[in-house]
């Protein structure tokens, strides 16, 4: 028998594998009496149209979902007031909202701690729903303009969070408190509050991937907030977000995030005082940056691309270009042991400390490359700490490429000025022109942080004399790549700067010629993805793990017959 409320409201019931499918038509704005109706694992399918009202799944695994999507139909609770979407009742992955816009709302209140009205668009407490295909727009909450998480871990994908606002308080787009949601393939656009313009995570891990991040405003961290948390962010970008204080693109306070192939670019901290961090600030957190880019954030005092006090940070593989500053264009370090490697540092600007600022750090500078950064003082570096630089390369900044109140340790580096007279020459260091494949330009206007800024390619060209020239006693970390991906370490011994020359020259002769093809054969591993033999590495141009045609196709572009 199928079920029917048809005498109750003027629902369409039909039935598929002993569920009910439960229509609601656009002249029948009663989702919350079908939610009421509603039997465990039912589909509520919801027509085209504007329904003025509040709902709560009422701690049921049901699936409420648009006909037409989020374009055409939308839960709005404008007059009404409250949270537009509940789920206080203990809902997990099985309870699902999918394809609505959502809009209106002014928050559940809530007691406790921290009293006040949260979850303007959605309130999710102590639940885990599933929450697709949507946009939370307009919405305004003292906590989480957009949704608020507590104790709750919902999956969020393909959803909009725009112009929400939690203006005095937290989390603009979201906030996450206690929670670890995963959040997939989600932009935050244009929301605002006092701290986490597009997110803001308390005590919380949350998973972040694939999501845009611009022109979110807040006080402090325009895009995140991280306030005692270890959120996972991949593959995400920061862009044109804004601050009063610090941290343009992200904020991190007592954290442990993990950034991972991010942009941050044209990020800025403006506020009187002394904003910090264009794209990044970081007050006693140690958070882990790899594959990132910092492009053309900006900053009115310390730290255009990344601010740091107190603070532990890695940062490898990562980019830094066009950023300014007063103090610290590419980076400022305050305390703390940052430790810098394989990442690139060009066009960035300050009065002190174009590429670096560190004052009072353990700072630790390996395999990087700065050329093109400019300040008053210290082009590359301004250090004022136990700073120690290896493997690294400094060309043509101005002025003077590294300037330190205190000694300064350099090894195996190339420092195109000369050491400061109070370095400690730790061997094997130079002053011989690195031979980039391009050097970076400012443009016609000849000031870095416009959209003329040529970044230059510091790859080196044949012949360079840092190829085979850093730390003979270097040891790669397993998986330890260069700028590019390849292997950190070819033919026996690590070259200056971020990018390791030789992909193609398996003889390690400076030269990708006959003798290289020779051992094509022995390294071929065929299209099975069978894993190559020691000494191949140079082979896999596609850092697939597999010496295969593609990279054939490759190898032959890289031949440049003999030396």
């Amino acid at each position: 028998m199928l079920r029917s409320w048809i005498a109750i409201v003027p629902f369409m019931v039909s039935q598929a594998f002993g569920q009910a499918i439960i229509h609601v038509p656009a002249d029948a704005p009663t989702i919350q009496i079908a939610i009421e109706q509603a039997q465990p694992f039912d589909t509520i399918i919801v027509a085209p149209g504007t329904y003025y009202e509040t709902i709560s799944f009422l701690g049921k695994a049901i699936t409420v979902r648009s006909s037409r999507g989020q374009e055409v139909t939308t839960i709005s609770a404008v007059g009404l007031g409250g949270s537009v979407v509940m789920c206080i009742n203990y809902e997990g992955s099985d309870t699902v909202l999918d394809g609505f816009r959502i809009m209106g709302g002014t928050g559940r209140y809530l007691s406790g701690a921290n009293p006040g009205y949260c979850g303007g668009g959605m309130c999710n407490d102590h639940s885990s729903p599933t929450v697709i295909n949507c946009t939370f727009s307009g919405n305004a909450a003292m906590y989480g303009g957009g949704m608020y998480n507590l104790n709750s871990d919902p999956t969020v994908t393909n959803c909009a969070f725009t112009q929400n606002s939690a203006t005095y308080y937290f989390g603009g787009g979201i906030f996450n408190d206690f929670s670890s949601p995963t959040i997939i393939n989600c932009t935050f656009n244009g929301n605002a509050a006092s701290s986490g313009g597009g997110m803001r995570n308390f005590h919380s891990s949350p998973s972040v991937s694939n999501c845009a991040f611009t022109d979110n405003t807040a006080s402090t961290g325009g895009g995140i907030t991280n306030v005692e948390s270890s959120p996972t962010v991949t593959n995400c970008t920061f862009i044109g977000n804004e601050v009063f204080t610090g941290g343009g693109g992200m904020t991190n306070s007592s954290s442990s995030p993990t950034v991972t192939s991010c942009l941050f670019s044209g990020n800025m901290a403006f506020g009187n005082g002394s904003p910090r961090g264009g794209g990044m600030y970081n007050v006693n957190s140690d958070p882990t940056l790899t594959n990132c880019t910092f492009r053309r954030n900006r900053v009115y005092d310390y730290g255009g691309g990344i601010y740091n006090t107190g603070s532990n940070l890695t940062v490898d593989n990562c980019t830094f270009q066009g950023n300014t500053a007063w103090r610290g264009g590419g980076m400022y370090n305050s305390e703390g042991g940052p430790e810098v490697s394989n990442c690139t540092f060009s066009g960035n600007s300050a009065y002190l400390g174009g590429g670096i600022f560190n004052t009072g750090s353990n700072l630790v500078v390996t395999n990087c490359t700065f050329c093109g950064n400019s300040s008053y003082r210290g082009g590359g570096i301004d250090g004022g700490g136990h700073d120690l630089l290896a493997n690294c390369i400094f060309w043509r900044d101005s002025a003077q490429e590294i300037v330190s109140t205190t000694p300064p340790t350099i090894r195996f580096s190339v420092v195109h000025a000369g050491l400061p007279l109070n370095a400690i020459d730790s061997g094997g260091n130079m002053a011989l022109d690195p031979m980039f494949i391009r050097l970076p330009n400012p443009g016609p206007d000849g000031t870095w942080g416009g959209s003329d800024d040529d970044y230059g390619d510091l790859r080196l060209r044949r012949g360079s004399p840092c190829v085979n020239a850093g730390d003979p006693g270097f040891i790669a970390q397993t998986g330890e790549t260069d700028l590019d991906g390849h292997a950190r370490l070819l033919c026996g011994r690590v070259d200056m700067g971020a990018y390791e020359f030789g992909i193609g020259d398996n003889e390690c002769d400076d030269d990708v010629d006959l003798g290289d093809f020779d051992a094509w054969d022995t390294c071929f591993t065929g299209l099975d993805g069978d894993a190559y033999g020691d000494g191949c590495e140079a082979f896999d141009f596609d850092l697939d793990g597999d010496v295969d045609l593609l990279d054939h196709a490759a190898f032959q572009l890289s031949f440049t017959g003999p030396l």
